[in-house]
């Protein structure tokens, strides 16, 4: 996650403006080195509620914001040890790289990837919250996924 603060002047009323602080955000994806585009944002709510359950999930939206527009489904698979993504079309920025659209991640990446995320999006909130700015990731209902699904490894409830 790349996190830049800066301060800018806005008008608050049409007679008075302010220098207000501004917290810009970006989570970068990588696979096996290979950037993902940036124009395909990471829904990372869809992201682990499919952490929770296999299915069909719109883990990828377009950078307006409106899935229709650019987004796109990724097929979850749990199976035993690894989680697998299928995807609609190749995730990565250089189109150069061949890919089958078929991802296989070990549990034990996905547990270390969730919590690095995490622990970035707490970092991110305690910056917001010295600049009196709105925090709207639920890392709480995160971490507690997380922890469910290092029960059901222990477990091997898969």
């Amino acid at each position: 996650m790349e996190i830049e603060t800066r301060k800018e002047y806005k008008n608050i009323t049409r007679q008075k403006g302010r220098m207000v602080p501004v917290i810009d955000w970006r989570i970068s994806l990588y696979i096996n080195g290979s950037k993902l585009d940036e124009d395909e944002v990471f829904v990372e709510d869809e992201f682990f509620k499919s952490l929770l359950n296999p299915g069909k999930y719109p883990m990828f939206t377009c950078t307006c914001g409106i899935f229709g527009c650019g987004g796109y489904y990724v097929e979850v698979i749990h199976e035993g040890e690894r989680v697998i993504w299928l995807t609609e079309q190749s995730p990565f920025e250089d189109r150069a790289v061949k890919s089958l659209n078929k991802f296989i991640f070990s549990w034990d990446q996905i547990i270390s990837f969730s919590e690095e995320l995490v622990q970035k999006f707490e970092n991110l909130k305690s910056l917001m919250n010295i600049s009196d700015l709105d925090f709207h990731f639920d890392v709480e209902r995160y971490s507690g996924i997380i922890n469910e699904i290092k029960v059901r490894k222990t477990n091997n409830n898969f």
